[in-house]
């Protein structure tokens, strides 16, 4: 409801126009000395003039309409004061009170709170209570005696309220604007991330129990070092855990003559030693001394328990050589693709699996058409296939076989949109890839939001099995299948004393299926019906003893992309790369230590790094539900316990006499 007072509705306006004109000319064109003069000069006449009438009608009025009147000039006095406490922030204001360096910047920012703060708490008001007077009857000034019958149109209470309720809003943003401020001035970091540098994992205590030479740890760290007591626990409980291990702490500087042998030009420097005299071998460490840097993510000191699993192995034996064959459009070779077949070939990078090679203690070969036409090398330990999207020529073949039956070991990863076929060794093997992509509907990894999700297919379906040592453990965290297909029996061509004995050691989820016409959806009939089912994604192969030596084995998968990089983001949001099998468990470590013999190692290697968060689609729809009807709903509960029980509560009842 409109209201009939002395002063129209847009002498509030132009009060505020005269703000405006007054903020653009000091704080965006105070460089512009001609344009600030303008529109600064403009915005102290009009807020003087619009100040000087409400004096005149707040004078000339009486009654309820001289006290809106006279709330209207508090607020327009409060902003003029709050501009004069501003002119004390600028040079000329800082000048005139001829204060230090040191105390004028203090000074300014006290000033400038308090001038924006005495600001909001004038303007906020007038602006409220202009917005309950309303426009329609204050088109004019309107000065004239009135009788008691016209301050009967105009509510002063309600209008005292709404701006009560404008100085209330305009202390809480006054507020708000405080608590940054002393938040800069007063700003305190505290590092509250986890950190926690990796235990001994298994793999690990087992490489160390297995020596059958003394094995020394030499820490080099200066005396007094944060990273020094965390390298030197990891190594007093792995010394504890297997009672083969010797630890040692000096000085690079106190002993120079030992830190020479060992060629340790600086601190941080750990030395794995393993047997004496001419036998013995070394593999050195460096780790940041800073525990600053030492606590960001991919740090030594975070995956120590790695960087020193990976220096065993190169102390405890010789360097051998993966093969990896090249030339075939592989996934570690994507240049020799053909131009015809390149669009419907995803490009992958391998930059993670030859680094974990190297870890392993392996030199990568590349064993391409001209060398693998004639045989496989004599000192491969094994040959590494990663999804050729072209098929190997009969030569090629044929000298696998041969390595196979010499009692080689094989990795082979295939990929649905390649080739798919294994050629002689499907009967050898007795395993063939079926045509189609793994689906699933249900389990499924919700990353693009898509349809096309589904080909991310979760499982935490592991046999017991050496090669997957780590991940039959860790049913609680599925592995990523990311567009796989399936393995399945094929009919086996050799003699039957020759017989392999396989393993199925991942299977997909029963809800899975094969999609044969690629459009991400399960259809039971039509030409091509598809199946649900468990579909196998990674089967074992080993080879029948030839006298006193044993035979041959391989791993076969029907997912390339599990040995593939991916970039992702941790906890904290950091972009970290990996291998997609990572995310669940080291797959390629306990593959390549089974097929290479060396299963006694196999087991869990520990990192302290933050693991990215995934959710299936399941789980994504539960923690949405808990979010948006969960939390409401508690509240609502306690809510009516809480009314249920206040209207249930006994009443007193007074007794009178």
């Amino acid at each position: 409801m409109a209201m009939r007072t002395a002063s129209p509705w847009w002498a509030s306006l132009v009060f505020g126009v005269g703000l405006l004109f007054f903020l653009l000319g000091e704080r965006f064109f105070g460089h512009l000395s001609g344009v600030r003069f303008v529109l600064t000069g403009l915005g102290v006449v009009l807020i003087l003039v619009v100040t000087g009438a409400r004096v005149w009608t707040m004078r000339s009025s009486a009654g309820a309409r001289g006290r809106v009147e006279r709330t209207l000039l508090f607020c327009h006095l409060g902003t003029v004061l709050a501009l004069l406490l501003y002119v004390l922030t600028t040079d000329w204001g800082l000048a005139t009170l001829h204060l230090t360096d040191t105390a004028a910047t203090h000074f300014h920012g006290a000033m400038t709170v308090l001038y924006l703060v005495v600001l909001i708490a004038s303007f906020v008001p007038l602006l409220m209570a202009e917005l309950s007077l309303g426009v329609a009857l204050r088109t004019a000034f309107d000065v004239r005696p009135r009788t008691g019958d016209d301050d009967a149109g105009v509510e002063y209470l309600r209008v005292r309220e709404i701006g009560w309720s404008g100085l209330s809003v305009g202390l809480a943003l006054s507020f708000l604007m405080v608590t940054c401020q002393v938040s800069e001035e007063r700003n305190v970091q505290r590092d509250v991330s986890y950190f926690k540098t990796s235990s001994p994992g298994e793999s690990t205590r087992k490489m160390v129990t297995s020596s059958t030479d003394p094995l020394r740890v030499l820490l080099f760290f200066p005396d007094a070092n944060e990273v020094k007591d965390q390298v030197k626990g990891y190594f007093d409980t792995l010394a504890a855990d297997t009672g083969r291990l010797q630890v040692e702490v000096h000085d690079r500087l106190t002993d120079a003559e030992l830190a020479g042998k060992y060629k340790v030009i600086k601190d941080g420097t750990v030395v794995l030693v393993r047997g004496a005299g001419d036998k013995e071998k070394s593999q050195t460490i460096d780790i940041d001394t800073d525990i600053n840097r030492s606590r960001t993510p991919n740090s030594k000191l975070r995956n120590l328990d790695r960087e020193v699993n990976s220096a065993l192995l190169k102390v405890l034996r010789d360097k051998r050589k993966i093969y990896l064959m090249v030339g075939h459009g592989e996934m570690n070779d994507p240049d020799s693709t053909p131009a015809d077949i390149k669009s419907r070939i995803p490009q992958r990078t391998v930059t993670i699996l030859k680094k974990r090679f190297a870890d392993l203690n392996f030199e990568i070969k590349n064993l391409g058409l001209l060398d693998l036409s004639k045989d496989v090398p004599d000192d491969a330990t094994m040959v590494v296939a990663m999804a050729p999207s072209v098929p190997l020529q009969a030569a090629e073949w044929a000298s696998l076989e041969r390595y196979l039956d010499g009692g080689g070991h094989l990795l082979i990863a295939l990929d649905p949109t390649g080739n798919t076929s294994l050629g002689p060794l499907e009967g050898k093997l007795a395993i063939k890839m079926l045509p189609g992509h793994l689906t699933d509907e249900a389990n499924f990894l919700p990353m693009r939001r898509t349809v096309s999700d589904r080909r991310m297919v979760l499982t935490n379906q592991f046999s017991a099995h050496a090669s997957i040592t780590v991940l039959s453990r860790a049913t609680d965290r599925p592995l990523i299948l990311n567009d796989a297909g399936a393995l399945d029996d094929a009919q086996y061509t050799g003699k039957p004393e020759a017989a392999p004995k396989k393993t199925v050691t991942i299977r997909s989820p029963e809800s899975s299926f094969l999609d044969l016409n690629d459009n991400f959806a399960f259809d039971s009939g039509g030409d091509k019906p598809e199946k649900k089912q468990r579909w196998n994604i990674a089967t074992a192969v080993e080879g029948p003893k030839v006298g006193t030596k044993d035979g041959y084995r391989a791993l076969v998968f029907a997912d390339v992309d599990l040995f593939a990089d991916i970039m992702v983001r941790d906890q904290l949001g950091r972009p970290v790369m990996l291998m997609w099998s990572d995310a669940s468990a080291p797959l390629l470590d306990n593959s390549i230590q089974w097929l290479a013999g060396e299963e006694v190692f196999a087991g869990e290697v520990v990192s302290e790094d933050d693991k990215p968060i995934q959710h299936t689609k399941n789980q994504d729809v539960v923690w949405f539900m808990l979010t948006i009807l969960g939390a409401p709903i508690i509240l609502l509960t306690l809510g009516l316990v809480g009314t249920t029980r206040r209207r249930r509560s006994p009443q007193k009842a007074e007794v009178t006499q």
